[in-house]
């Protein structure tokens, strides 16, 4: 019954080079790697931003490039009006990273704009500054963005059975998610836990919130069934 969401999290891909940011030699010692893109390397990038990002300003310019990476038309400026605020307002890393773990620990709306008003954000988006919650607790935060959306509205209805979590259909009246989503994306990291619990009691493996959502955004992106759980 799992092998189809085992299957999915083999298969996910996502490799960045971080030296491929036009401003990256403004920054010595950041945006030197390239990230083979499996599971494997990606917690590996995981890890590192969770030890650094609260001591380096940098590593979080890092990870909102590595999120927009497959953006190649807008992956450069968008990080760098991130980093022209940052820079240009005096944020540090430690009020960055405080407010992240506030969010962890309160989950709302108004959390969610402390992180985005540190970053400079002037519309309500969520999938750059959840990127930032993702992957300093992948085990109860997975992310967000289109390709999960349309997998959430394409499958809700089956992949609500069984659950006491319920996915809930995404509006996505804009070009990237919005607060008008919000609610739907908390019941997404409510499933996401609740399916890593099922994974993990299933499989050898332990499952985390972001390894439901790596094995989501491959099967939406690659064509996969994921069969529905028990």
């Amino acid at each position: 019954m799992p092998n189809s969401w085992i299957n999915a999290l083999n298969a996910y891909s996502y490799p960045v080079n971080l030296g491929d940011y036009e401003r990256a030699p403004q920054f010595p010692g950041f945006f030197n790697q390239n990230i083979l893109g499996d599971r494997d390397s990606t917690i590996a990038f995981e890890n590192y931003y969770q030890a650094n990002a609260p001591h380096h300003i940098e590593v979080f310019f890092e990870v909102v490039y590595w999120k927009l990476y497959s953006q190649a038309n807008r992956r450069d400026i968008g990080t760098s009006r991130i980093v022209d605020f940052v820079q240009t307002h005096g944020i540090t890393s430690n009020q960055l990273w405080s407010s992240i773990q506030q969010f962890i620990i309160s989950p709302n709306i108004t959390n969610l704009e402390e992180i985005r008003n540190k970053l400079g954000l002037q519309t309500p988006v969520l999938a750059v500054p959840l990127t930032l919650v993702a992957l300093a607790n992948p085990q109860k935060f997975p992310m967000i963005d289109n390709q999960v959306a349309r997998w959430v509205n394409s499958n809700a209805s089956n992949h609500n059975d069984k659950r006491r979590n319920k996915l809930s259909l995404f509006n996505m009246n804009h070009p990237s998610l919005q607060d008008d989503d919000f609610p739907n994306y908390l019941n997404w990291v409510n499933w996401c836990q609740e399916v890593a619990q099922v994974l993990t009691e299933l499989t050898s493996k332990q499952w985390r919130a972001r390894d439901v959502e790596m094995a989501v955004f491959t099967a939406q992106r690659n064509g996969i069934t994921l069969n529905v759980l028990p």
